[in-house]
C-alpha cells in the first residue's frame, strides 16, 4: 500500500535560552527565555501524531546566574484499528548558580520529572554542591560539578525514595556569531542502594537564520540501572524545532 509521511514543524521563540540552550547567557541581569513547538504527522498503513513543546528562562549576573526549562512531548499511533500512545513525557527544571570566587561556585537544582511510558508517574530531585569553571570567557563556558541529591520517584507499581551521589560536568560554547552549542552529563550513583545509577546527558546545537528565526536540534538520553520490569533502561528523544526569538 502506498504510505505518505508528512513532517510538520511548529515552532517560536521567545528570546536567547538560558545555560543548556545558548552559550553563555549575558551577564547583564536582563531575562531572556525561549519556547518552542514542533509537530509530526504520519499516514498510511500506520498513522501517527507526535507533538512537543519547550520553555526555557533564564537571568545571568557577573556573579549568578537562574535558569528554568520544561519538555513536553506527546505522541499517539494507531495501526489496523488500534490506537495506542507513542510519548507521554513532561520534565520541569530549574536550577540557581552563585559564584563563591571566580572560578568556584555553588548550586541548587530542583528537577521533576512524568514519563508514562516508562511506567513513572513523577520523580522529583533535589541536588546542591559546588563546581569549577576551568574555562570561562565570553564565548565558551565549561563546568565541573559535584555534589548531593535526594530523589523521590513514585512508580505506578511502587514508590523509591534515595539520597544519590553527583557527578557532571557542562559546557556551552558559540562557534560562530549564528552558531551555539551546549551539553551537559550528569551522574547519579545511588548512596541508598549501593551498585544502582541514573545518567542524564542532554546536548542541542542553535544556528540563527536570520535575526529573529533560528533553527533547533536537540539530544536527550535517561538511564537507568533499575528500571521497571518490562521498561528499558535507556531513553532517548531528538526533537528539532524552527523558532522566533527576541532578547
Amino acid at each position: 500500500m502506498f504510505k505518505t509521511r508528512h513532517v510538520v514543524p511548529l515552532a517560536f521563540a521567545l528570546a536567547t535560552a538560558p545555560a543548556w540552550a545558548q552559550a553563555p547567557l549575558k551577564t547583564d541581569g536582563k531575562w531572556r527565555g525561549a519556547i518552542s513547538a514542533g509537530a509530526s504527522i504520519a499516514s498510511g498503513n500506520t498513522d501517527s501524531t507526535s507533538f512537543n513543546l519547550g520553555a526555557n528562562a533564564g537571568r545571568a549576573r557577573e556573579y549568578d546566574r537562574l535558569n528554568f526549562t520544561l519538555t513536553a512531548l506527546y505522541g499517539t499511533k494507531k495501526e489496523n484499528g488500534s490506537s495506542s500512545e507513542t510519548a507521554n513525557l513532561l520534565r520541569l527544571g530549574g536550577k540557581y548558580d552563585r559564584d563563591i570566587t571566580d572560578r568556584t561556585f555553588g548550586f541548587g537544582s530542583l528537577d521533576l520529572e512524568h514519563d508514562k511510558l516508562q511506567e513513572l508517574d513523577m520523580r522529583g530531585v533535589a541536588a546542591a554542591g559546588v563546581g569549577r569553571h576551568l574555562i570561562k570567557t565570553e564565548k565558551t563556558l565549561f563546568d565541573v560539578f559535584t555534589g548531593l541529591a535526594y530523589n523521590h520517584e513514585r512508580f505506578t507499581t511502587e514508590t523509591r525514595n534515595s539520597t544519590e551521589l553527583l557527578l557532571g560536568e557542562e559546557s556551552n560554547h558559540m562557534i560562530s556569531d549564528a552558531t551555539s552549542l551546549n551539553q551537559r552529563l550528569a551522574l547519579y550513583p545511588n548512596l541508598s542502594d549501593s551498585g544502582e545509577y541514573r545518567i542524564q546527558f542532554d546536548a542541542g546545537i542553535t544556528t540563527s537564520i536570520t535575526k529573529k528565526i533560528e533553527l533547533k536540534v536537540t539530544l536527550s538520553n535517561r538511564y537507568m540501572s533499575n528500571p521497571q520490569p518490562g521498561v528499558k533502561k535507556s531513553d532517548t528523544l531528538l526533537l528539532t524545532n524552527i523558532g522566533y526569538r527576541f532578547e
